[in-house]
């Protein structure tokens, strides 16, 4: 189970290109470390009967931190890696830039 892709050093997406400024102001309130360890602590108990996937989320976002992978190779890994828990990747994409959010679902969906 899990990502089939590899963590390989991933050439971020836009290196090299300015930032420019969204057109649009993201309307979502600003997230807490409050809330990334609510987060955190979700993400362990749904996935307590599976083992490894909490330390391959861990590992992602690690290399994601050292720039070992870019945003997008991060978004479509941890779609693959929780594909079976839509309410965490809804939860997920609460920390995502603006252009990045994706849909899983209605928010009382059990399933994709």
């Amino acid at each position: 189970m899990g990502f089939s892709g590899s963590l390989k050093h991933e050439k971020q997406e836009h290196k090299g290109t300015p930032m420019v400024p969204p057109r649009v102001r993201d309307p979502r309130p600003t997230l807490t470390t409050h809330d990334m360890h609510r987060f955190l602590e979700d993400m362990k108990r749904a996935l307590a009967g599976e083992p490894g996937r909490y330390d391959e989320f861990v590992a992602v976002m690690r290399a994601f931190k050292y720039d070992m992978m870019g945003t997008a190779g991060v978004v479509n890994y941890v779609e693959v890696l929780l594909a079976e828990h839509p309410q965490l990747l809804r939860e997920f994409n609460k920390f995502l830039p603006w252009d990045y959010i994706r849909s899983h679902g209605p928010a009382g969906s059990s399933g994709i």
